[in-house]
């Protein structure tokens, strides 16, 4: 039996709210301005002047729209084009490369939720009467959570595989761990996987605040988000998406492209505890690291970076360094870890893509980017965050970690690739 054909990111397309489409097309490197402004610390955190009762915390949020306020037309679709721009033409891809082989190229792109606008928008119609007109209908398709998927194979002629993974908050990272298996079983050679989110949508933040999702934060935007803090409360809404160009190593070199890393291996899986809340016996997420390791070859001892789920949430944190401590052992303690919600906010569905693209760049260019506001560490949450300013360090492999809602587990494995994309030499530096 041959062995599984290595799979590799050779394109990535990144918006945060670092990045503002409101502003044109602008696709010039989106994915590096969101990556300098995490490496220099800042945060893209701003408060929204939304209506709210007079003993409400304030709302804020992470918007890639400029004002946030994108309330009459359905803005997901604006973030997949401009992703998978920005990801094909990183990997050095046109539409004429891509046709001869359309029918081995996939899409995974989950939305977790489909298009909030659209949704809204059909429903305040519906209210008034006006069922039959070509809008409806047209709103109607866009609400689907298989929109993207269908959108982005649509627009590239794309006859491969298309699926649109739904596992809430942990989807990005879902749709990159099915991606890397369709290449791996040889149903395809290339695949546009990730995840893209626009909910900052009235109904949804006033969901998440009944939750006591939100953070109660009354003082600067920027310190709003406050990963592992004592003084955490709460994550802050994002928009933005990541879109990763996976393929096969061998036709990735052959056409004289160096990868940003290769997707080692990854795991799923489901804590089957409660709608919300997780289960509070870390051992369960443990499990789906551990299984992520071994699907990848990787020993524990040989992960230099994670990059975590960190909400900042109260409960949520602490399990997360419980099993990573329960995963890693000692060598926990020579991990560096970063939370990067503390910059971009929660991108929901789009966390895990976003995160994951990021973490890439981690591994790219030898530096952990800071969890911001991690001012007064909480004794529960022990691990090295980072904690302000990011630091230069080789990465070999790294960690990502994704939690949904629901119980939702994922957890995937990337390893540096022969050759530095970053410095174009054909050796990998060990700086």
């Amino acid at each position: 039996m041959e062995p599984s054909p290595a799979v590799v990111v050779t394109g990535i397309g990144l918006i945060t709210g670092f990045n503002d489409l409101d502003r044109g097309p602008g696709t010039r490197h989106r994915r590096e301005v969101t990556w300098e402004a995490l490496k220099a610390g800042r945060s893209a955190v701003r408060s929204l002047d939304w209506p709210r009762s007079r003993d409400e915390p304030r709302y804020f949020g992470c918007s890639a729209f400029g004002s946030g306020d994108s309330q009459h037309r359905e803005v997901i679709h604006d973030l997949i084009a401009a992703l998978a721009d920005e990801a094909f033409e990183d990997a050095g891809l046109g539409s004429q490369e891509i046709e001869p082989a359309s029918d081995r190229t996939a899409v995974l792109l989950g939305l977790s939720k489909g298009g909030v606008r659209s949704s809204r928008l059909l429903a305040e119609r519906l209210a008034v009467g006006s069922p039959d007109d070509e809008r409806t209908a047209q709103d109607w398709l866009a609400s689907w959570p298989s929109s993207g998927a269908m959108l982005l194979a649509r627009r590239r002629g794309l006859r491969g595989p298309c699926l649109a993974p739904i596992a809430a908050c942990a989807t990005g990272l879902v749709a990159v761990i099915q991606g890397a298996d369709l290449i791996r079983r040889g149903v395809c050679d290339r695949v546009i996987a990730g995840s893209a989110d626009a909910s900052l949508e009235p109904l949804f933040l006033a969901a998440f605040r009944k939750m006591k999702a939100l953070s109660r934060w009354e003082g600067d935007p920027q310190g709003a988000v406050r990963p592992w803090d004592r003084g955490r409360s709460g994550f802050v809404v994002g928009e933005g998406g990541a879109l990763l160009v996976l393929e096969r190593e061998d036709l990735a070199r052959e056409r004289g492209v160096l990868p940003y890393a290769e997707v080692k291996g990854g795991a799923l899986g489901a804590d089957a505890y409660h709608e919300t809340d997780l289960n509070p016996d870390p051992r369960g997420f443990a499990d789906v690291i551990t299984r992520s390791l071994t699907d990848s070859g990787v020993d524990p001892s040989a992960i230099d970076h994670v990059n975590v789920h960190g909400t900042a949430t109260r409960s949520n944190d602490p399990l997360e360094c419980q099993a990573l401590r329960l995963v890693l052992g000692e060598h926990a303690e020579a991990v560096s870890c970063s939370a990067s919600k503390s910059q971009i906010g929660h991108l929901l569905g789009a966390a895990g893509a976003a995160e994951l693209a990021i973490t890439c760049l981690s591994i790219r260019d030898g530096f952990v980017p800071p969890t911001l506001n991690l001012d007064d560490p909480d004794p529960a949450c022990d691990l090295d965050g980072t904690p302000h300013v990011g630091r230069s360090r080789s990465i070999r492999n790294a960690l990502k970690l994704s939690i949904g809602f629901g119980g939702h587990l994922a957890a995937v494995v990337l390893a540096r690739p022969e050759g530095d994309r970053r410095l174009g030499v054909g050796m990998t530096s060990d700086a």
